[in-house]
């Protein structure tokens, strides 16, 4: 638990890096927000580095407030989102080719708002909104030679946006794609992960075909999930400093 917490104060460090986050003039990433104004990178980043903190908040909430009570599953689940919001920033800024950056981002916008069109969809309502969305997207895409013409979709998979960055954290426990599929698996119920990655106790005799157990997680291991997490966060920081550095 005192090493759990020394993660948390860390996670305060952390966060306080990121109000400080801001587009240096001359800067690459200020080159992408000047190429693309519409829902632009370095907003994108900033976004998605805040649903990474808010999800590691909630867990120094969760067991700092219950006096060191671990949840078995959430912990997990709250972590795993971090794992994927952090992958998909490191994946937005890593390539070098701005007209790639500015492709990844705008397929992102593009994904996030079709899904709202499809919950809209659902409801039995129209979204006109997203064929402005769609218009911007081309107007930004057809201002650039590299990107005229190009396809909004698909979507590049969470699965291939976390094997793509594992080379930008090398010092991972696990490459992000395995933590992220851990964290997933026990989030999602499946039973087999839960079996790999929590402990349990057998609770009560087994019939010959089945049996109870109370399951709960090991300290040391949300506490390594939990540094892998903020180790990406902080990947993403330094991906972010390099690309907001002005020549």
């Amino acid at each position: 638990m005192d090493i759990l917490r020394r993660h948390f104060r860390r996670y305060e460090r952390v966060a306080e890096r990121a109000e400080s986050l801001s587009v240096t003039a001359g800067s690459s990433l200020a080159g992408d927000r000047d190429a693309a104004t519409y829902n632009p990178v370095p907003d994108v980043v900033r976004n998605i580095l805040g649903v990474a903190l808010d999800h590691l908040h909630a867990l120094v909430v969760s067991v700092e407030q219950s006096n060191g009570m671990i949840l078995a599953m959430s912990s997990f689940t709250l972590i795993r989102t971090a794992y994927e919001a952090a992958g998909t920033g490191l994946w937005l800024l890593q390539p070098q080719s701005r007209d790639e950056r500015l492709m990844r981002s705008m397929r992102l916008t593009y994904d996030n708002r079709r899904q709202v069109r499809s919950v809209q969809t659902g409801l039995g309502k129209t979204d006109p909104g997203f064929e402005r969305m769609l218009g911007r997207l081309r107007e930004q895409m057809d201002a650039r030679d590299g990107l005229r013409g190009k396809p909004l979709k698909p979507m590049t998979s969470v699965t291939d946006r976390l094997t793509s960055v594992a080379e930008l954290v090398p010092k991972l426990i696990f490459p992000p794609l395995a933590l992220w599929q851990m964290a997933s698996g026990v989030a999602h119920g499946n039973s087999s992960m839960m079996i790999a990655v929590l402990e349990r106790k057998q609770v009560g005799p087994s019939d010959g075909t089945s049996a109870d157990y109370n399951v709960t997680s090991s300290v040391v291991t949300i506490a390594l999930f939990y540094a892998a997490a903020l180790d990406m966060i902080e990947a993403l920081f330094d991906l972010y400093d390099a690309r907001n550095t002005a020549p």
